[in-house]
């Protein structure tokens, strides 16, 4: 049994030795500091690419960078209550920080990619998947296949140019057939709301872009290679999510069935004005959240803050709890 009095003594020892470590550092410090000039703030984050195994498969993030949304974009939630979401949330008042994420499938075989970023049509923010994808050494001609959510700027933009251009050139582009019927058409255009009228003339512009290699697929499908589509109507009309699958784990990709963590899982009754049908919006967002928090599913979503991975959990009050996944030190 160790003796009281030498606890002590060691006890003493220790916080005096700690003290002496302690002033030395900060009088070594004045030094050094006094020595060099100011380090400027460099003001910008790593590259925005988080990787994680899936079974076999490797899923990679690519954050595409942000876009700060005015409240103005919710039908049904006043600017003050959104504010309230965001002070239960932690996060500053007045607007939204949406991010925009795409995301890379290696099944060791193929490269697929899940939407492709807003290009430059989202501000000065966004628009940094090229980089992300040269950082992790693939070029965009590597890319054997893109499934797209659904047809907004900030999901195909990112695969050709302002010209025109083909930026993707190799790979079968798919997409549920109602949604591309819908963007490319004229009457729906008419009716649309204003912020969204312009996304018509992308999404046309990307048809044209990619004539030939654009197949569609309705509701469900299975796509190979684990993958299968599943329909998340409401956000537009031909929504999709997308089931990942490998050596028993899985993943759904959910587009933008929640576009703010903050507010959406607490209210997933909240709609964007730009949503083509809110009653169905919400109905694709309470069945997903409800078959993620039963099966312990994991989720990603194209504006969940990044790397967006995670779990939903159900509350007895009909809301919702987001739950990021822990950082995984490795894949």
């Amino acid at each position: 049994m160790s003796n009281p009095s030498e606890n002590q003594l060691n006890r003493r020892s220790f916080l005096s030795s700690a003290a002496s470590v302690a002033v030395g550092s900060a009088a070594a410090g004045t030094l050094v500091s006094s020595a060099h000039a100011a380090t400027p703030i460099i003001g910008t984050q790593t590259p925005l690419v988080y990787r994680r195994k899936l079974g076999s498969y490797e899923i990679t993030v690519l954050g595409d960078g942000y876009v700060d949304l005015p409240h103005q974009i919710w039908a049904n939630v006043s600017p003050e209550q959104a504010d309230g979401y965001l002070a239960d949330a932690f996060q500053p008042a007045g607007s939204i920080r949406n991010g925009v994420n795409a995301y890379l499938i290696n099944t060791g075989e193929k490269l697929i990619l899940v939407d492709s970023g807003a290009r430059d049509l989202f501000g000065p923010n966004a628009g940094l998947l090229p980089s992300n994808l040269a950082t992790i050494g693939v070029k965009p001609e590597d890319i054997d296949m893109v499934l797209i959510t659904h047809i907004h700027p900030d999901h195909i933009a990112g695969m050709y140019t302002a010209d025109g251009e083909v930026v993707m050139p190799n790979g079968e582009i798919f997409v549920d057939e109602a949604d591309l019927n819908y963007w490319t058409s004229e009457a729906a255009q008419a009716q649309a709301v204003d912020i969204s009228k312009p996304w018509f003339d992308v999404a046309r512009q990307w048809k044209t872009a990619f004539n030939g290699r654009i197949t569609t697929f309705k509701g469900e499908k299975d796509l190979g290679d684990g993958i299968s589509s599943f329909p998340l109507p409401g956000h537009t009309p031909g929504h999709t999510g997308y089931r990942i699958e490998s050596e028993g784990e899985t993943l759904l990709i959910v587009g933008d069935a929640v576009i703010s963590a903050a507010i959406q899982f607490p209210n997933p009754d909240a709609a964007a004005i730009w949503d083509t049908n809110a009653e169905d919006g919400k109905k694709s967002r309470r069945t997903i959240f409800d078959v993620a928090a039963k099966e312990r599913t994991l989720v990603t979503a194209t504006h969940l803050p990044f790397p967006s991975f995670g779990y939903v959990d159900a509350r007895a009050d009909g809301s919702y709890e987001w739950i990021p996944e822990e950082w995984r030190y490795a894949t």
